[in-house]
């Protein structure tokens, strides 16, 4: 659990104006924020940095690591939990034997459903996959309980009445959610197999529930397309060959196509006993194997001990591990890069953010230069994202480091832009890229053409409102604030706008489109986005809108509405920060969830490293 903090005392011997009095408080939190962080990936970090990346290979042993994070708990994967029987009647099927494996998850279904009927206190579609799961296990209390339903619910603590009443307001609230949805809206992780796997599961449940709606013709037939281009016979080959796959990560999606009893194998489960780093994926094994998985279900009970709030009893991630590291340490390196700039020193915070770097050299080292987003399964593939984030700490401090970025190209470029993770066996020996130092490159061989493709793709995906959207983040501010920088950025590379044919001035153009959306839709509290429960916006869309800005200001530094906007959204930071800093259930409790996965879900870690730089004053 997070620990809760008192605003830093501040000792400024040499100015006492305002900016120096928060340089100095964003200084003290980042240093906390390292420290807690630090503390909770292992206890000696900053004395052996390099010892905890041992975790992320099997030959280190580790069968209890379930890895780290902060993360929001999940409706959903609660929800499967709950739907997990005790071992007893997974042997006999005799309803008189039946009970559940976690009782608690059951109960905080009946007792914590939320004011609109779901479990995750939003409308939209973001409650579609919490509302199905949280009805299917409901349904399959009842069917499993058969005769003996009323004993069994007594047992623990619930009338019949309490029962169906909280069936019949989910039903009703996923009927509405379901005739309001475009299916287009939100891009969740297996949305086009996870939601028409639970809507088939509960028409053939008792009591049967099923769902009509205005997209449903057009979400099954996208669920049938994505099942055709899934070959399940080579998944399990690969699985045999011990080659990393995604889709374990919602093998519970399959649970009415496949035999659970091909998964319990090493190809697919990490030694402690987890599934994907998923609860649903693990509790579904747990379900539909025909043998009962006792590593599954202690890596269940494990991750139960330390989770737990009213939002769910465990996260959507079970470990956020590597991604959860770089996108705190991407803010903070930048951050530590303005200080330098400004001749500010902080040793103490240089020194921890050199460990996080030498961290990340070992990950490297072990896992051969592809990183994976969890912490420590390596039955989860490498994504492109946390191998280039983490380099770029790397690289950032440490001027010996080398990228050799040949590996990068093979397996995630596929001649217009990079994927997330790697593609079907792919292999493109025609890409050749050099070892790059921070000298500059060896020679130039096909990066400049990499680099030009990548360019002209980001430009083709800004949508009709000047804004680019993202896979893993809701929030148009979160990736339109990267890509600009990007874009940006170019204004230094002259040689390259030469070959887009783009001269600097369109460049700046097309570009401010985006800078004029975020002074646009700026609040009249200063804040952006969605709204939270203290503001009408929020502090996450918030910070990334600045950092946009920032970027804008260095180009425009004559614009005063660029600047007054800026000032005015750090004004909102700064009133906000002890409350983000210090609260541990702020970003739990006050703040949307923007970040996708099979639910939507928040990281308040690395939502407070976005805060600490965008509220630096440069």
């Amino acid at each position: 659990m997070e620990k809760s903090y008192s605003p830093p005392i501040i000792k400024n011997n040499v100015n006492t104006n305002s900016s120096s009095n928060s340089t100095s408080k964003i200084i003290n939190y980042t240093k906390r924020l390292l420290e807690e962080y630090a503390d909770e990936i292992h206890s000696e970090f900053f004395e052996s940095p390099e010892e905890p990346a041992k975790r992320t290979i099997d030959e280190y042993g580790d069968m209890t690591w379930t890895g780290y994070g902060d993360i929001s708990m999940s409706a959903y994967d609660t929800a499967w939990l709950a739907m997990i029987p005790n071992k007893a009647y997974k042997e006999s099927s005799v309803a008189e034997e039946f009970s559940l494996a976690f009782p608690k998850c059951f109960e905080w279904l009946i007792s914590c459903q939320d004011e609109f009927g779901g479990w995750c206190n939003v409308r939209g579609a973001g409650a579609i996959t919490p509302v199905l799961a949280g009805l299917l296990a409901l349904c399959q209390f009842r069917t499993r309980s058969g005769a003996f339903f009323e004993q069994k619910l007594c047992e623990i603590g619930i009338t019949i009445k309490q029962f169906y009443d909280v069936i019949s307001r989910a039903t009703e609230f996923a009927r509405v959610t379901l005739n309001e949805w475009n299916v287009d809206d939100i891009d969740f992780v297996g949305l086009e197999i996870i939601i028409p796997y639970h809507l088939n599961a509960l028409k053939k449940s008792y009591p049967s529930i099923e769902f009509e709606f205005p997209e449903k013709q057009k979400l099954l037939k996208e669920h049938e397309r994505k099942l055709s281009l899934i070959p399940l016979e080579t998944i399990f080959k690969m699985a045999k060959m011990r080659q990393p796959i995604t889709l374990i990560h919602s093998i519970e999606a399959f649970s009415d196509v496949i035999d659970y009893s091909r998964i319990q194998n090493e190809g697919f489960q990490a030694l402690n006993g987890s599934y994907g780093s998923s609860p649903a994926a693990t509790a579904a094994v747990l379900i539909h194997a025909k043998r009962w998985d006792e590593k599954a279900h202690s890596f269940l009970e494990n991750i139960l001990k330390v989770s737990g709030t009213r939002f769910g009893y465990v996260p959507t991630l079970s470990d956020l591990g590597t991604f959860e590291t770089a996108w705190v340490l991407h803010p903070i390196g930048d951050l530590i890069l303005k200080l330098k700039k400004n001749n500010i020193t902080d040793l103490e915070l240089f020194s921890k953010n050199i460990a996080f770097a030498q961290y990340f050299q070992a990950l490297h080292k072990f896992q051969e230069g592809k990183i994976r987003w969890v912490s420590w399964d390596n039955r989860i593939p490498a994504d492109v994202d946390d191998t280039v984030v983490s380099k770029w700490i790397i690289r950032q401090f440490d001027s010996k480091s080398e990228f050799n970025l040949d590996v990068l190209m093979k397996i995630f470029y596929n001649n217009k832009y990079f994927i997330s993770f790697p593609a079907k066996l792919q292999d493109n020996p025609s890409i050749t890229v050099p070892v790059i130092t921070k000298t500059g490159l060896t020679q130039q061989v096909k990066l400049k053409q990499v680099i030009l493709n990548v360019i002209k793709f980001l430009m083709t995906q800004r949508t009709k409102n000047f804004v680019w959207l993202d896979k893993w983040n809701k929030s148009p501010s979160y990736t339109t604030f990267k890509v600009i920088d990007i874009l940006l950025s170019l204004i230094s590379h002259p040689e390259l706008l030469e070959d887009l044919n783009l001269p600097v001035d369109k460049l700046k153009e097309f570009c401010r489109k985006s800078i004029d959306w975020a002074l646009n839709t700026q609040h009249e509290d200063l804040s952006w986005g969605e709204p939270s429960s203290i503001s009408q916006g929020n502090i996450e869309e918030t910070s990334y809108v600045i950092r946009l800005l920032k970027t804008g200001i260095m180009n425009w530094p004559e614009d005063t509405n660029i600047r007054n906007s800026l000032q005015k959204g750090q004004n909102y930071l700064l009133n906000h920060l002890d409350e983000a800093m210090c609260d541990p259930e702020f970003f739990h409790d006050k703040q949307p969830f923007l970040w996708i996965s099979k639910q939507l879900y928040t990281v308040p870690r690395i939502i407070k490293a976005s805060m600490l730089v965008a509220a630096y004053e440069e």
